[in-house]
């Protein structure tokens, strides 16, 4: 068996130790340099195939086209939770099974998550627009401790950003398809926006969650309440940069690929995709990952996604 270990910086995740552990399961080919996959060699063989990818290697777009043309294969395995950056439908239909990795990042995002909002709620956002010179009356802030939190989705993520909210001395009111958690009160989508002060999406993104929350929700929001997203596209974005423009909310929060602070108007933070970023969450992905390929050799898939 072949295990190709597809990532551009393998030699700094992979550990001799992580190698040796893994060569006795088959030929170990680390490739780094970016490439295309029907540009690396004996991919077209008979022998069979694992593939363990970093989808920084293919930009997150790996092809149907590239995966036809690997011979014998056996199983991917990805590092990364997300698995809408490959076909596989089209895996599936080969019986080619997908192995993601899963909650390796938690409280890693969890944690990014409230730091957005708290940021949000201190203004931070105004002062980094004024040269991070604050003033007294325009950059007052708000506490969050006696505030509702509306969590929607009580996956892990869900649930950790819950449970951090309630230390920090916040009511926690929750919506979710399939979860309940009596440690927080369950209450009906639409209601959860008209209360909350302090508001997480926190569903899975797919082709059921797009655009889930609808205008009416968001327009629907306190003037006070602040929108703090990890996910995207199951709302409108533009619809709450224009909220915030217009006063109609407190805030928003999210992700960018480029840190734009300074591009929109009002209490905006647009910061880094950094969340799932910490030395533990790193360690995490990486022991799953390898755990998922040993698993992966023996025809076991815990993590299987289609």
């Amino acid at each position: 068996m072949k295990i190709y270990l597809l990532s551009p910086v393998a030699s700094k995740m992979f550990s001799p130790e992580i190698k040796e552990k893994l060569k006795p399961l088959g030929e170990l080919i680390i490739i780094e340099k970016i490439k295309p996959i029907s540009e690396i060699e004996d991919m077209s063989d008979q022998e069979e195939k694992i593939i363990a990818i970093d989808p920084d290697f293919c930009a997150w777009n790996l092809k149907k086209e590239e995966l036809e043309k690997i011979n014998n294969l056996k199983a991917v395995c990805i590092q990364s939770t997300s698995f809408s950056w490959l076909d596989t439908e089209f895996l599936k239909s080969k019986n080619i099974p997908v192995i993601n990795i899963r909650n390796y990042s938690t409280d890693s995002v969890a944690e990014w998550a409230i730091m957005m909002s708290l940021n949000v709620a201190r203004k931070i956002p105004m002062i980094v627009k004024n040269n991070w010179s604050g003033d007294f009356s325009l950059h007052q802030g708000m506490e969050l401790k006696g505030k509702v939190v509306g969590i929607i989705g009580l996956g892990h993520i869900g649930t950790r950003i819950a449970e951090i909210c309630q230390g920090l001395g916040l009511s926690v009111i929750y919506w979710s398809k399939n979860s309940t958690d009596n440690r927080f009160q369950k209450v009906e989508l639409a209601n959860l926006f008209k209360t909350a002060d302090l508001i997480f999406p926190c569903l899975a993104q797919n082709d059921e969650t797009k655009n889930y929350i609808t205008d009416d929700m968001l327009k629907s929001m306190k003037t006070t309440a602040i929108f703090t997203s990890i996910v995207h596209k199951i709302y409108n974005h533009d619809l709450l940069l224009q909220l915030v423009k217009n006063n109609q909310i407190y805030g928003y929060a999210f992700e960018t690929p480029n840190s734009e602070m300074t591009k929109y108007d009002g209490n905006v933070w647009a910061g880094p995709e950094q969340a799932w970023n910490t030395s533990e969450s790193l360690s995490r992905n990486i022991k799953i990952w390898i755990d998922n390929i040993i698993k992966a050799t023996k025809g076991e898939f815990e993590f299987k996604v289609n």
